[in-house]
């Protein structure tokens, strides 16, 4: 294979690059007819399956006819990659600074590997929420199974292909210079270190320099200190006591319900009025009833992420910081999610429960938003704490003052929210309450009709009957009365709203715990802005919802206890928004500096 030197000058011989005179082509295929034939084949294959099942997709089928419909689609793309037989590597001049590179694409794996992923999600989404929501058909699970080996089967094909690629690369870079070759890594270090050093300047971030100089496994290996590590310790602690007692409290409430005098309920059901409704408007489950298999699943889970973090915590460096940050992030925004769905379990919690019941209940739902807000704080101040600390910093009386006044604050406020939070609960399930007594109602079934009023005959025609005999008792169920959706909606937006500012509370609270001298105005922007936000969207819900209801406080505490908790988020949020606002004029300045590059 000839070669061609490109164009330079009589001072830049040496940094010419040997670029090949036409496309790396390593197939040496054996009858170029059949892939057209081969090819042909499989495109009218596919285009056969996904015409024909396009027209079964009703009933309870609907998962099978969607699942030959992406068979067709898969055969049909492969028969397009083997009819036009695209080349197994593709070679890629680029010229920078005068200086030309070749870079080796695999371009048939990557089509293949594309196509297969592209499948194999499509596969997994529509299986999952396609059909009917009462049971999982076979056609979903085995449409499921097939989608997740695809995505294996693609990964492994991906993985053996990248290695037979870069054998063959280096086979054919043999008869090339090794001077060239070495020359071509100093220019290509040289070229990385200069984008990063734009990058960096274009936006201001942290010092990049060891990152410039390519000694990144250094920078994450240096040890960094933790600021106020027992609060840390003790903030996890304290999260593996509550999923412990959560995951004890749901098991011992399932070994006691009984739903009738014969067996127990199973994990999809629960005792009759137990709830207002078996259904929520759920972001984590759409059952009530599916809180228990989450909350058995998801507190083992988090108290083993636990001991993780415990270990890490161990001769912290940034990288062990890094990772205890996002393990934390994601377990937080996982509570956070839940406690969303929490909150409307505890609204429409019923009356008629044994107190044991409703203690058990209380205690697996009530700490779910102390968790998120634990996990958040602590993957917030992982991050905050794995950046390098300036050492010229010097703190004065006034500002060691105003941090333990700050942290006495967050200590009030941490308990001061929590009994908001779990009164504000209390009182507007036992308001709700007052509106329902009964899960389902039975104002359309035959005995609770009355017979003898209005009747229709075959023709649509409207006749009056009457009736000397006395009116006709009727069961109990028929006095029944169901959850309004309106006031349901009305108190849930409340609620919610409520639960966020006591999740904003708990995560400032805990950060300033966490962090003490680290604390920043900057670092104390985005709790502040939550904060802020809450407490608006707090004032807005209950003013234009549940003012109109007559709430069951018992007195005034409610109003006292959540006048003080708004009020002072808002106060609070407002400060922390105007003294760490140069963060916010920052990412604007930031990303002018993008648009206008």
């Amino acid at each position: 294979m000839g070669v061609v030197v490109g164009d330079r000058s009589e001072g830049d011989k040496d940094d010419a690059i040997l670029i090949p005179d036409q496309e790396v082509d390593l197939e040496n295929m054996k009858g170029e007819k059949f892939p057209v034939f081969y090819g042909s084949c499989l495109m009218i294959i596919g285009a056969i399956l996904f015409s024909i099942t396009s027209f079964f997709v009703s009933g309870y089928i609907w998962a099978c006819p969607v699942l030959w419909n992406i068979i067709g689609i898969f055969v049909f793309s492969h028969g397009l990659i083997v009819y036009f037989q695209p080349p197994k590597l593709y070679s890629l001049e680029v010229v920078t600074n005068g200086k030309q590179f070749i870079s080796t694409l695999p371009i048939r794996h990557i089509l293949v590997c594309m196509t297969n992923t592209i499948c194999g999600i499509t596969g997994i989404i529509t299986m999952c929420t396609i059909g009917p929501y009462y049971f999982w058909p076979a056609g979903n699970i085995i449409g499921l199974v097939l989608s997740i080996l695809l995505l294996l089967v693609t990964c492994n094909f991906a993985l053996a292909s990248y290695s037979k690629t870069s054998k063959t690369i280096n086979s054919h870079i043999l008869n090339y210079s090794g001077t060239n070759i070495k020359e071509t890594a100093a220019i290509t270090r040289e070229l990385i270190s200069k984008q990063v050093e734009i990058f960096s300047n274009l936006l201001p971030l942290p010092s990049v320099q060891s990152v410039t100089n390519l000694n990144l496994n250094e920078v994450l290996k240096q040890p960094r200190l933790l600021t106020n590590k027992p609060v840390h310790v003790m903030s996890i602690l304290l999260a593996m006591v509550a999923c412990i007692a959560m995951f004890s409290a749901q098991l011992w409430d399932i070994a006691i319900s009984e739903c009738d005098e014969e067996r127990t309920c199973p994990f999809n059901q629960d005792p009759d009025d137990t709830f207002a409704r078996p259904v929520l408007h759920g972001i984590v489950g759409y059952y009530v009833s599916d809180r228990k298999i989450i909350i058995l699943v998801s507190t083992p889970i988090a108290f083993l992420l636990c001991t993780t973090l415990l270990l890490l915590m161990r001769g912290t460096t940034v990288l062990r910081m890094i990772l205890s940050g996002l393990i934390s992030l994601g377990m937080g925004v996982f509570f956070f999610l839940y406690s969303l769905d929490a909150v409307q379990y505890i609204i429409l919690l019923g009356t008629k429960l044994s107190n044991l019941s409703f203690i058990l209940k209380l205690v697996s739902i009530m700490p779910i938003p102390l968790l998120a807000a634990l996990f958040v704080a602590l993957a917030y101040s992982n991050i905050i704490q794995s950046m390098e600390q300036k050492k010229d910093d010097k703190s004065s009386k006034v500002k060691t003052g105003l941090l333990s006044i700050l942290i006495i604050l967050s200590i009030v406020f941490f308990f001061l929210s929590l009994a908001t939070m779990t009164t504000s609960n209390l009182v507007i399930m036992s308001t709700v309450q007052g509106h329902w007594n009964t899960t389902q109602e039975h104002t359309w079934d035959d005995e609770c009709q009355d017979h003898n009023h209005v009747r229709y005959n075959d023709y649509g025609y409207r006749y009056d009957t009457t009736t000397t005999s006395a009116p006709e008792s009727k069961p109990d169920k028929c006095y029944g009365k169901s959850l309004d959706w309106l006031v349901q909606d009305n108190f849930t937006l409340f609620s919610i709203c409520q639960l966020l500012m006591t999740e904003s509370f708990l995560l400032l609270s805990v950060f300033v715990s966490m962090n003490g001298r680290r604390i920043t105005k900057k670092t104390l922007f985005l709790p502040g802005l939550l904060l802020f936000a809450a407490a608006i969207s707090s004032i807005i819900s209950f003013f234009s919802g549940i003012v109109q209801y007559d709430l069951q406080t018992n007195g005034f505490p409610f109003f006292i206890m959540n006048s003080i908790n708004t009020l002072s988020a808002l106060v609070i949020g407002f400060i922390f928004v105007i003294t760490g606002g140069s963060v916010f004029i920052s990412f604007i300045v930031i990303v002018f500096r993008i648009i206008l590059s």
